[in-house]
């Protein structure tokens, strides 16, 4: 993989969330069933890193029985320039915020001060940031993984620095804490091919690459972002059209303990009424998959969907800020 792949394929992503503010995408109307105010006590929290005019925020939606509440229950604010985000099982909010990755104490709210901060050498590593549950904080860097040691802080050294197959674009951790890397490549066959990887490595100390599979050359601007997993061996990631370079987008499910290259999805997940267009951004919590679709709502709505069954129509859809302008740039599930 060229320098010059790493830089392109990063602002294919900005290009891909910019557009959602652009005419052509901003303006697409949902069918009713968005999301409404919470009825019960929430059994868990929705992030988003969401831009605004001059403001940049994370807020943080209530789930109710699966579904995403319309309204959040605190909004932390304050940041520079946020990409990525994740939470722990505790409830600590980790922002990777320009060259900067801030924790927060749960329960954070408003202008919050950071309980800790990790300093980066890198920007621009949209949605890949990730926290384990032994306190390893990954976060992508120039198509690296830097990995930090439980209480690192400042410019603090990487506890270690791996390499995966292609451009990072999604992080996930499985239940025995092997890591999952999901990048892409690229290269002229004569015309321009993407194609899917997923590396796997053993959790710290070794960090060890396991495992790598791989998808089909795809002969079009389309390409995978992000990675989730259900737990239940099957890895979730957004098939993408850039720029409106196609019609539809769509969910792709993997074998999670595949270890061939290439290797077929073992099915997709479509949706109508409405249909993906350009999903980017993806989480699992079975049996929920929640998908950020960028061409939505002026900048972002977040679709409530099932992990089987296609087509299908969405359980919700969470327009983020009401139809007014806006990108979101990443997403996270926690407390």
């Amino acid at each position: 993989m060229t320098r010059a792949f790493s830089y392109r394929l990063t602002a294919l992503a900005y290009a891909a969330i910019l557009t959602a503010c652009s005419q052509s995408a901003g303006n697409r109307v949902l069918p009713s069933g968005m999301a409404g105010p919470a009825q019960r006590s929430a059994t868990g929290h929705l992030y988003l890193i969401v831009t605004m005019g001059s403001s940049r925020f994370v807020p943080e939606y209530p789930i109710v029985n699966g579904i995403p509440q319309a309204t959040p229950d605190r909004t932390v604010t304050g940041f520079f320039a946020p990409v990525a985000l994740t939470v722990d099982d505790a409830g600590h909010l980790y922002v990777l915020d320009h060259l900067t990755i801030k924790e927060f104490a749960p329960g954070a709210n408003g202008n919050a001060r950071p309980i800790r901060t990790i300093h980066v050498p890198n920007f621009l590593n949209i949605g890949t940031l990730l926290v384990d549950s032994n306190g390893y904080v990954y976060v992508g860097q120039a198509g690296h993984i830097h990995v930090y040691a439980p209480g690192a802080h400042g410019r603090a050294k990487p506890y270690a620095i791996v390499k995966p197959r292609g451009y990072p674009s999604g992080l996930a951790i499985d239940g025995s804490r092997e890591l999952y890397v999901l990048g892409t490549t690229q290269e002229m066959d004569p015309y321009r091919v993407f194609t899917t990887h997923v590396s796997v490595y053993d959790p710290p100390p070794t960090l060890k690459r396991v495992r790598h599979f791989c998808g089909y050359e795809e002969r079009s601007s389309g390409i995978d972002f992000g990675i989730g997993l259900d737990g239940r061996g099957n890895a979730f990631s957004t098939h993408t059209y850039f720029i409106n370079s196609s019609p539809h987008g769509e969910v792709q499910v993997y074998r999670a303990n595949d270890d061939r290259c290439p290797t077929r999805t073992s099915r997709v997940i479509e949706t109508t009424n409405p249909a993906l267009v350009e999903p980017v951004y993806i989480k699992v919590a079975y049996p929920y998959l929640y998908v950020c679709d960028v061409a939505y709502g002026y900048g972002g709505v977040v679709f409530t969907l099932k992990t089987t069954g296609s087509p299908q129509t969405p359980l919700s859809t969470l327009d983020v800020e009401n139809g007014q302008p806006h990108n979101v740039f990443d997403m996270a599930l926690g407390p």
